[in-house]
């Protein structure tokens, strides 16, 4: 019986012993701790200073998602047919109005404009005009040669009139010398609608001459306006007919 009574004293000191040196351990610490905190925090001197008021712009930006607009558009179509043989533009160029576009082949249309004006120079030449000058039809050459063969007969009847008066003609010779008189008269009259009627081909001719040199102007089709090539729709060795689009210029700022 004496045996578990020592053994059960022995272990309250020793669990008396642990507690007690486990309270102090942690007194220790926590005034160990305490005392370094109070040692690392620094002493900070604070002073204020005024600060200036000042004013500056601000960039300020807006992003959109949109389509831009051209102020004005033109789809440019050649005014001739040919075959396209140079394209001094594409996408993006900036144009000045009448820059070139598209070229086509002059070939054909050189032909018609010399023979529009080697037909109306013989017209004129033949008239006795230049290429700028006006109908006198007193002063074509034909109606003066009719004219002098005209008075010519009128004189010779006149002499002859006078011959049947005296008795030294004959009646018939008088009427055939008369019936000279009415031919020359005649043909004088029809050289003058002869040149009246010259001088109207004349005038087409010379529209002929217009129309051909209209025509070799247009195998250059040409920028209607300051802008950008907004399309370039042929290339080159492309046959394009009369009114086929070729281009498309725009304008973005009315002010060019």
């Amino acid at each position: 019986m004496n045996r578990p009574v020592k053994h059960l004293a022995f272990t309250s000191f020793a669990a008396s012993l642990t507690l007690g040196t486990a309270l102090l351990t942690a007194g220790c610490s926590s005034a160990d701790g305490k005392t370094n905190e109070r040692a690392a925090a620094p002493v900070v001197a604070v002073s204020a200073t005024p600060v200036a008021a000042a004013e500056q712009p601000i960039a300020r930006f807006v992003r959109a998602t949109g389509t831009l607009m051209a102020e004005e558009q033109a789809d440019v179509a050649a005014e001739t047919a040919g075959r396209v043989v140079a394209t001094p533009i594409e996408r993006g160029t900036a144009v000045r109005q009448g820059a070139e576009l598209i070229r086509l082949s002059a070939t054909e249309t050189e032909s018609q404009v010399n023979e529009a004006e080697a037909n109306a120079a013989q017209i004129e030449a033949r008239l006795g005009l230049t290429a700028k000058s006006a109908l006198d039809v007193n002063a074509v050459p034909e109606v003066q040669n009719a004219k002098a063969t005209y008075e010519l007969a009128q004189s010779e009847f006149a002499r002859i009139q006078s011959l049947l008066e005296q008795r030294v003609v004959s009646q018939s010779e008088f009427d055939q010398r008369r019936t000279q008189v009415e031919a020359a008269r005649q043909q004088f009259e029809a050289s003058k609608n002869s040149a009246a009627q010259q001088y109207q081909a004349l005038q087409a001719a010379r529209a002929r001459v217009s129309m051909a040199q209209k025509a070799l102007g247009d195998t250059v089709v040409r920028a209607p306006f300051n802008g950008l090539v907004a399309e370039r729709l042929v290339s080159v060795g492309d046959y394009v007919t009369r009114g086929m689009k070729v281009a498309v210029v725009v304008r973005t700022n009315q002010s060019t």
